[in-house]
């Protein structure tokens, strides 16, 4: 449709200001301007004025042509007009889609014209709009098109309305059922469109309501009609709806009147209290998403999970539909919605300062201080205990000796007992031939001598020295005294012991063994010979046994014996005297009877007093001399084997006797007591020596002082490892001395225990101070305690840690009092914010945080000394904040501005509806018609002014009923408990909005074929 723009005001006319003459066209915006105000009664025309009117002639000659005419009408009469009616009405519908279209995007062409001042042409004839399809049904047969038929007098316009009515009545009717026979309509959809267009279930139905559409139109253009200018379209409203009412009643459609007699009382229900609250139930079942669940959560009542913290009914029931009604309320009326969360904040923060309102977190610290100061004395004592423990096992293996006082003390002892042996060894050797008589007879040592001289070839290789000793045998008489027998076996004995060190067991030393042994046999075999001799006499009688050498060899044997044990017992020495021999022959001219004496002579006795000088020697070397013999040679043997062994004789090496020794005396002791397994057989060596508790003593002492430079610590105690490790290396030289491995045994498991002491002393501390507690230890202010132990509950292992300041703080009841305080302030500082509840001056709580932490911290809680009923009361208040943020989030729009949604659940149930009005006025308006006449019913047309103003006012009531409802959940069990006596029936109200829709029709196109007639013929194409 054409819009003018009168200083910068838009008014839209209809398609035929296009068909009006430019004469007619000005003469409409001068009334359009009058009645605007723009031009005065006989007054000139303002400049927006003559704009429009320049306006209106472009838009004339662009519809028409410049030279173009309006056609002449074709079609007139009652009939004709009717039909065109029903056309225009079928056409109206099928272009209505187009026409809104077109109609929305001619006002943002106009609305573009107005901000800029620009002329931009609107759409004033689209295709596929109402005017299209009618001038394409013309193009067919000019009587289809409405614009070729003409109303000339008042009953074709009312045909032609009529025609209107019925023709929009039965095409809205087909388009419904079409579209949901064929699924194109859901049945919510098809009950909607069926109230607006009209139903097709019968032939019927669809006849009936299209002559209830026909009349309405009818009347609403009669109405207009008898109506002056400003108050056609009230007029024709309101006619439409008395003239279609009378015609529903007329044609039998009792349920219309008992649907509008149902709707009045709707309309007036506001009035009283109790048609108000039955206003409110319906609200609230009409708002609710499943009515049926909504009352049985009521039923059930809203518990408060809080004391004092009072849901709201959607809070309290989770119902959808009545959550977006309290969206609507808080936004009508928030003071009284902050006014709750308020409410229920101050009942949450009382219920939550209620839990532990006295205590100083700052107990906490002093306690886990006192227990830490408690642990130190503790462990401390005892591990003085030990320590003194370990100290006296070590005082206890003595001082020690070093080396170099050991090596002294040790090579004295060597020195001593090796004096003794050998001064006992030259006293048997002197016993041997006291008297210096003793001859033995040398032949067979002789015979081996010469052998070896007469039988050795030019390659066998003699050294001088060996050859002189085997001449100067050789040359031997047959008997030699015994002083020079003895004299040679030392010699010989030299001369081995020297082979046999320098270059071994050679032939040198065979040849000499050879020669020692034939010396051994002379004196054997004059023994035996001398016993036999005894023998014999015995046998005969001329001697008896007591005088023979046998019986005297018994008899000084026993003697001897008990002489040596004696001796021995005495000097300490378990080992026996033996022949300690010290000369040595350095020539070979030392023997006497060699050198130029026969070899068969008898030799001289020159130098041995016991031999008679000039008589010949006869062998008298007896049992008694040869068992003094054997003794001293066995002492001799002993004394070698004990002391000059090659372990101990180079301790006592030095190059003369008053010379120092070749070994310093550090090294003395390591010859013995070393690691490693030959020390057990060098120790054993050294006690057979000397075997004296002193020596012995010493080289205890030095192993003690070995150890202690190993392992004594600075506090006098023994480092445990280390003894265990000198233990390990000296195992073979200590177990030779188990009394005192025993000792460094005990001396070491004391300073374990001692250590084991120490550890659990450390342990004992690093476990009070550790984690948690070390840092709680350094905090000094009450904040501080809380900060830390608030952190401690967000921590994963944070009901572990909880746990040990409650282990460490123990039955300290300010301490454990302090715990729980300090857990509750940081509940306060971290979990309640700033923001005031409403103007409580309450700082609410962080909902989402408060929830996350008890969900995740009940443990921890349990552990910090809440009780079971506390833990469940701090829940208590997560689930209500959890329960009241339905409020704010059940219904809102995730990620969009909600400001609209706000506002249309505010608009909603806001005031007497469009459809209320208009069957309260035409009830009324009808009232006055038919019953008390024209003035009656202007008198009447009053009253739905005043009863709209009064509903209005319960109405609000009604809101503040639905508003305690929604706030309240006891108010809205008590009004739906309430049964409804007055349920609006579908039919009613779908008959009552198409007599809307159709009386607007109506009077819309009764204005329209009234300005027609106005045209004086122009028609619009």
């Amino acid at each position: 449709m054409p819009t003018l723009t009168i200083e910068g005001r838009s008014v839209t006319v209809g398609d035929e200001f296009l068909s009006m003459s430019p004469e007619q066209q000005n003469a409409a915006v001068e009334e359009i301007g009058r009645s605007l105000g723009l031009a005065p009664a006989g007054g000139e025309e303002s400049p927006a004025m003559k704009d429009a009117l320049a306006s209106a002639s472009r838009r004339s000659r662009q519809f028409f042509g410049e030279n173009s005419g309006p056609p002449p009408g074709e079609y007139g009469g009652t009939a004709m007009n009717s039909t065109a009616g029903v056309n225009e009405g079928m056409y109206g519908l099928a272009g209505l889609p187009v026409d809104v279209m077109a109609g929305a995007m001619n006002a943002g062409i106009r609305g573009v014209n107005y901000v800029t001042g620009a002329e931009l042409p609107t759409i004033d004839n689209p295709v596929g709009g109402s005017r299209s399809i009618a001038a394409a049904a013309g193009s067919l047969h000019p009587a289809l098109d409405p614009a070729n038929t003409r109303a000339r007098t008042a009953e074709e316009r009312y045909a032609r309305a009529a025609g209107v009515g019925v023709g929009g009545s039965v095409a809205g009717a087909g388009v419904v059922g079409a579209l949901s026979r064929a699924g194109a309509l859901s049945a919510p959809m098809a009950q909607t469109g069926a109230a607006l267009l009209g139903r097709s279930s019968s032939a019927g139905v669809v006849a009936g309501e299209a002559a209830v559409s026909g009349a309405a139109s009818a009347g609403a253009s009669a109405a207009a009609d008898a109506a002056p200018d400003q108050l056609k379209p009230v007029a024709a409203l309101a006619g439409g709806l008395l003239a279609g009412g009378t015609a529903a009643t007329a044609a039998g459609v009792p349920g219309a009147i008992r649907g509008s007699a149902q709707a009045g009382g709707r309309a007036l229900a506001p009035l009283t209290q109790a048609g108000r609250e039955r206003l409110a139930a319906d609200r609230l079942r009409a708002g609710a998403t499943d009515p049926a669940a909504l009352r049985a959560a009521l039923d059930e009542g809203s518990a408060e999970l809080v004391p004092g913290s009072m849901p709201t009914t959607g809070q309290a029931t989770g119902d959808m539909g009545i959550l977006a009604a309290e969206r609507g309320a808080a936004t009508r009326r928030p003071e009284l919605f902050q006014q709750r969360a308020a409410d229920q904040n101050a009942a949450r923060l009382d219920a939550l300062q209620g839990v532990q309102p006295g205590g100083a977190p700052e107990a906490v610290t002093a306690a886990i201080r006192q227990r830490l100061d408690l642990i130190d004395r503790t462990t401390q004592s005892g591990l003085d205990a030990a320590q003194g423990s370990a100290r006296a096992s070590v005082e206890a293996l003595g001082p020690g000796m070093v080396p170099e006082a050991t090596g002294d003390a040790v090579r004295g002892s060597y020195e001593a007992a090796r004096a003794a042996a050998k001064a006992e060894e030259n006293r048997l050797w002197e016993a041997v031939d006291p008297d210096g008589f003793l001859v033995a007879p040398v032949v067979n040592v002789r015979q081996a001598a010469a052998d070896i001289i007469a039988n050795a070839s030019r390659f066998v290789d003699l050294s001088e020295r060996e050859a002189g000793i085997y001449r100067a045998v050789a040359d031997l008489d047959d008997t030699m005294p015994f002083s020079e027998v003895t004299d040679l076996r030392s010699m010989l004995g030299d001369a081995l012991r020297e082979e046999r060190r320098t270059k071994g067991e050679t032939q040198t030393y065979g040849r000499l063994s050879k020669v020692r042994g034939a010396l051994e046999r002379d004196l054997d075999e004059a023994i035996s010979s001398k016993v036999a001799q005894e023998a014999e006499a015995v046998a005969v009688g001329r001697m008896s046994f007591e005088d023979t050498i046998a019986a005297k060899l018994q008899s000084r044997q026993e003697s001897y014996v008990g002489g040596r044990q004696a001796v021995a017992r005495s000097a300490g020495s378990a080992a026996g005297p033996g022949n300690y021999a010290s000369g040595r022959m350095a020539t070979v001219p030392g023997i006497r009877g060699a050198g130029g004496e026969t070899r068969r002579g008898s030799g001289s006795s020159s130098g041995n007093p016991g031999l008679a000088s000039g008589q010949p020697a006869s062998p008298n070397f007896d049992e008694a001399a040869r068992e003094r013999l054997s003794a001293a040679t066995t002492a001799t043997r002993n004394r070698a084997q004990t002391f000059d062994n090659r372990t101990l004789a180079p301790m006592r090496r030095r190059p003369s006797t008053t010379a120092s020794y070749d070994m310093p005396s550090a090294a003395v002791i390591g010859r013995l007591f070393f690691p490693g397994p030959k020390s057990p057989e060098a120790l054993a060596t050294f006690r057979q020596a000397v075997q004296t508790p002193e020596a012995m003593q010493a080289v205890e002492a030095y192993a003690v002082d070995r150890l202690r430079k190993a392992a004594l610590r600075e506090d006098g105690t023994l480092d445990p490892a280390k003894v265990a490790t000198w233990r390990r290396s000296h195992a073979d030289a200590l177990r030779t001395l188990p009394e005192l491995d025993a000792r460094f045994a005990d001396a070491a498991r004391t300073s374990e225990m001692m250590a084991n002491v120490a550890r659990g002393r450390k342990r004992a501390l690093d476990e009070a101070q550790a984690g948690a507690l070390g840092r709680l230890l350094g905090a000094e202010d009450p904040g501080t305690v809380s900060n830390m132990i608030g952190g401690i509950l967000s921590r994963q292992d944070g009901v572990e840690q909880i746990r040990g300041i409650r282990a460490a703080i123990g039955d300290d009841k300010e301490a454990r009092q302090g715990l729980r305080k300090a857990v509750a302030d940081h509940i306060t500082s971290r979990l309640v914010g700033n923001t005031e509840a409403a103007t409580s001056g309450r700082q609410t709580i962080r909902s989402d945080q408060f929830q996350t932490f008890v969900r995740r911290n009940v443990e921890a809680l349990r552990a910090a000394g809440f009780s079971d009923d506390e833990v469940k009361l701090m829940q208590d208040i997560a689930a209500d904040l959890q329960r009241s943020n339905r409020s704010a989030a059940a219904v809102r729009i995730p990620g969009q501005s909600n400001t609209a949604q706000d506002m249309l659940a505010a608009g909603r149930d806001a005031g007497m509806s469009v459809l209320q009005r208009i069957v309260l006025g035409g009830s009324t308006a009808a009232g006055g018609v038919l019953y008390s006449g024209s003035i009656t019913g202007a008198a009447l047309g009053l009253v739905p002014e005043l009863m709209a103003k009064a509903r209005q006012a319960g109405l609000a009531k009604v809101d503040d009923i639905v508003t305690d409802a929604l706030l309240n959940p006891g108010r809205a069990r008590l009004l739906l408990s309430r049964p409804s006596s007055r349920k609006v029936e579908g039919q009613t109200m779908r008959l009552l909005g198409q007599l809307y829709s159709r009386a607007g029709t109506a009077s819309s196109g009764e204005a329209v074929e009234e300005r027609r007639e106005r045209q004086g013929g122009v028609h619009a194409r």
